[in-house]
């Protein structure tokens, strides 16, 4: 009898997930039914798409970075390549709000001044950085003060608090270098500068190109559980996973000496599995892990996951003179704005607006604003319109209006987060052919969770077919 996966979890990791699992069986000639339970009536976790009356918005995020061949080839073998659309030349363009105006991000340093965003004094700092003597005790560091330490104290307050802000609605302060930004680590760790390493590294590495779908971030999600050769059940609760025992009733096949039995609300018997994946939310997951291992559920509810709200704004054709061509614009939190930033759509991508029209994405919340999780629709949204009429002075309401609410949205990933990680993977190593994945472990980033499923993914199927791992051989060598 074939062994049976079950992923629990429709989001880009779990898909990614079934999809690396039955493609690697596929490759040996070998069986594996695998099994995808969402809880939503929807595929794709943070990643959906809204298509109406001629604007596309986007609920989760916009867009993914080439560069990750295991997500290219998702890409292609789900049969997007056709409709993968890279962001448009305005989107190199990126602004910050600053002392009450907005300022483009040049890549050099003698423009960063020319802007208003550096000091002549800060400029020096940042110059400096390659003779600034390299931190090597490898302990975790705040990303703020990484960059303090290393690019000075201007650069982290005007630049890097508000790219926190972009990435993970985050405090700079709080969030974990290694863990949230692992590539600027590396590049002291390797290089011993931040500046030597990007030198080094010209021409040889690329950071890809920013890229989305013509239906949006969704359709990829949409694409692996249309396509895969695996189930997929929608509107499936899990209630518990649990080991299965030799008194358990039978139920659906599954090879001789199942491991798990998978509980769904509503199913009168539970699913027998050979193995498991968890593909959902740290606080998700953690529900599912308690009855296994309380010191492991604890750790994954203890990764927060502050609310976002997402306010999009369509206008005329009038208001596209006031907003610039670009990607869009961060705001520093002491300019009296509670928005976060704000995306410019249009700019970005076709097709995502009526022809001559502008979508703006506003964001707020986070773990620097949470309290807007406790505030009404009616109210987040006027507090946007304010904030997009102050910003940009478009006194016009909008045309098109789409709020879209997360109460528990991008994990922050805050110092410690590595070691947290560390120790919920050694404790799910306890139990056999468990495993989990999602964008609270390993990668915030549309992409990086793709991948991290793929590699889970594929290191189940290898266990459940019989195939060493290098996980298995490196505990053999430790054993």
């Amino acid at each position: 009898m074939a062994p049976r996966l079950v992923v629990v979890g429709g989001g880009i990791s779990g898909l990614a997930a079934a999809w690396a699992a039955r493609r690697l069986a596929r490759e040996r000639g070998d069986a594996l039914e695998v099994i995808v339970l969402e809880r939503d009536a929807e595929v794709g976790g943070k990643a959906r798409s809204i298509e109406r009356d001629g604007w596309l918005v986007e609920a989760g995020p916009s867009g993914f970075l080439g560069g990750r061949p295991a997500m290219e080839r998702l890409v292609e073998e789900a049969g997007l390549s056709p409709d993968a659309i890279p962001a448009g030349v305005a989107s190199r363009r990126r602004f910050i709000y600053r002392a009450g105006r907005m300022r483009e991000i040049v890549p050099n340093p003698f423009a960063l001044v020319r802007h208003g965003i550096l000091s002549v004094r800060g400029m020096g700092r940042l110059l400096v950085e390659p003779f600034v003597r390299a931190r090597r005790d490898g302990g975790d560091e705040g990303v703020f003060d990484f960059a303090a330490r290393r690019l000075g104290s201007e650069v982290a307050d005007r630049m890097v608090r508000p790219m926190a802000l972009g990435i993970f609605a985050g405090d700079a302060r709080r969030l974990s270098l290694a863990a949230a930004f692992p590539r600027m680590a590396a590049l002291e760790r390797e290089h011993g500068s931040i500046i030597r390493g990007m030198m080094a590294r010209r021409g040889r590495t690329s950071s890809g190109t920013l890229t989305s779908f013509r239906h949006g971030m969704q359709s990829l999600p949409l694409a692996l559980a249309q396509g895969g050769a695996f189930t997929v059940r929608r509107n499936a609760r899990v209630e518990a996973i649990r080991r299965a025992t030799a008194s358990s009733m039978p139920t659906q096949p599954a090879s001789a000496s199942p491991s798990w039995e998978v509980v769904v609300e509503g199913d009168g018997i539970p699913i027998r599995a050979d193995g498991v994946i968890l593909a959902g939310e740290p606080w998700a997951m953690a529900a599912l892990v308690r009855p296994l291992d309380h010191a492991a559920a604890a750790e994954l509810e203890a990764i927060p996951c502050p609310p976002i709200a997402v306010v999009a704004l369509g206008f005329a054709p009038g208001a596209t003179e006031r907003i610039p061509a670009g990607f869009g614009v961060l705001i520093a939190r002491d300019e009296g704005f509670r928005m976060l930033g704000n995306l410019w759509e249009s700019h970005l991508y076709p097709g995502r607006s009526p022809e001559g029209h502008v979508l703006v994405r506003a964001i707020l919340g986070g773990a620097v604003d949470p309290d807007i999780g406790a505030l009404s629709d009616d109210a987040v949204l006027q507090l946007a319109r304010e904030e997009v009429t102050r910003l940009y002075g478009i006194t016009d309401p909008p045309v098109h209006v789409r709020i879209e609410r997360v109460a528990r949205a991008i994990p922050q990933y805050v110092l410690g987060h590595g070691e947290r990680v560390a120790r919920i993977e050694r404790a799910l190593a306890c139990f056999p052919h468990l495993d989990a994945t999602g964008f609270g472990l390993r990668g915030v980033a549309f992409a990086d969770a793709a991948s991290d499923g793929v590699t889970v993914g594929e290191r189940m199927a290898a266990r459940l077919l019989g195939m060493p791992t290098s996980i298995d051989a490196a505990a053999a060598i430790a054993g």
